[in-house]
């Protein structure tokens, strides 16, 4: 059987033994699209769809004419050969760059699969790469969050674990733990021949390793809210000014906003970028007892999305039934206690602890981002690159 690794893996995890074809660009019409072969027989594929191709001269890009089953051209396109182990595989690998017309690239990748390459399972070129050395597990996981990162914190640690800061923290610790096992063994093993391990020197490498793997476990919530983002529920009871603050931060009126109690029934959702972090922010049904099944549910939801949020925004209008602001939330997640509507009390200074704000007048939503982004960032900025994802 065809070894296809240098870590001793067997063809059948690294897939080795056959040359795989597939698209590397999304699937649809495009301006480019790139087809890619990895395998023992891209050399041979090549010479069949690409045959002005040089292997020998690896990792330059030329123009070539690529050729159907029948040998007819089906296009022009750059074409550049990756020679093993230089490629993002391990393996002989080549790319073609064609005009995306999908059905164009789909004729170029029956023109492979003419000439002896087969459909890639999803995720198997990166699948390779780990068999054959190229990249380790958590650089691969690393490969996947780059891909789907659509803020600044979520591409910025991409990156520094693809550049292998965590791999090297766990390489560190895996050999703290053979260390201590070793001396766990030592003191087994050599006790009848007078051979002793100092229980204090076994007990210090254990509280050692213990920190190294607890400073570790200490940074997945912040790669978790990260990769997740922040989620923040605007909490309050009915005609606070919920959907217009929801409106305000998404930016755009996604929420109905009425006078009439009860308007928001269901959950709304939006996804802002704060400070480089995702924040998810949702608009629940205003709180009371009162209303029918329908409001009632909306009630049920929101005190559930609340429970689950990673941080409530607690709003209370000045002009609400019952003025006074109700007492700190004494359990649950961090709140953000606003007294919303500040322009029918001008002047008026709040509770202690309480944000005054008006979207009307705009006083104080840049404040109440600034308190909404220190709680993003928190944790976050400080981590550096080893973030446990």
């Amino acid at each position: 059987m065809v070894k296809a690794s240098s870590r001793g893996l067997s063809s059948d995890l690294a897939g080795g033994a056959d040359t795989i074809v597939a698209r590397a660009t999304p699937a649809g019409r495009g301006a480019l699209g790139v087809i890619r072969v990895s395998g023992p027989s891209a050399r041979l594929v090549a010479g069949k769809v690409c045959p002005g191709l040089d292997f020998s001269t690896g990792w330059k890009a030329s123009l070539e004419v690529l050729s159907g089953a029948d040998g007819e051209p089906i296009e022009r396109g750059i074409a550049i050969a990756f020679p093993a182990p230089r490629s993002y595989t391990g393996e002989d690998l080549f790319e073609a760059t064609v005009h995306g017309s999908p059905f164009l690239l789909e004729r170029v990748i029956e023109s492979c699969l003419a000439a002896g390459a087969r459909r890639a399972r999803a995720g198997e070129f990166t699948r390779r790469a780990v068999a054959n050395g190229k990249l380790d597990l958590v650089q691969a996981e690393a490969i996947r969050d780059l891909v789907a990162s659509e803020t600044a914190a979520q591409h910025r640690n991409a990156r520094l674990q693809m550049e292998g800061l965590l791999s090297v923290d766990f390489r560190a610790l895996r050999d703290e733990l053979v260390r201590l096992s070793g001396l766990f063994e030592a003191s087994l093993d050599f006790e009848a021949q007078t051979v002793e391990v100092a229980e204090d020197e076994i007990v210090e490498q254990r509280g050692f390793c213990l920190s190294r793997i607890d400073g570790l476990l200490k940074t997945a919530a912040a790669g978790e809210r990260i990769r997740d983002g922040l989620r923040v529920v605007i909490l309050g009871p009915p005609n606070a000014g919920k959907s217009t603050l929801f409106n305000h931060l998404c930016g755009n009126d996604r929420a109905i906003v009425s006078r009439h109690p009860g308007t928001t029934r269901d959950i709304l959702e939006a996804e802002l970028e704060i400070d480089g972090v995702r924040v998810v922010v949702q608009d629940t049904a205003g709180l009371r007892t009162t209303g029918d099944e329908v409001e009632a549910e909306g009630h049920r939801r929101a005190q559930g999305a609340a429970s689950a949020a990673d941080l409530v925004i607690n709003l209370w209008a000045y002009d609400s039934p019952t003025e006074a602001a109700p007492g700190t939330r004494a359990e649950g997640p961090p709140a953000i206690d606003v007294r919303s509507k500040a322009d029918t009390r001008p002047g008026v200074v709040p509770e202690e602890g309480w944000l005054r704000l008006s979207c009307t007048s705009g006083e104080g939503l840049e404040a109440l981002r600034s308190r909404i982004a220190a709680v993003a960032t928190s944790g976050v900025a400080d981590l550096g690159g080893a973030v446990a994802i």
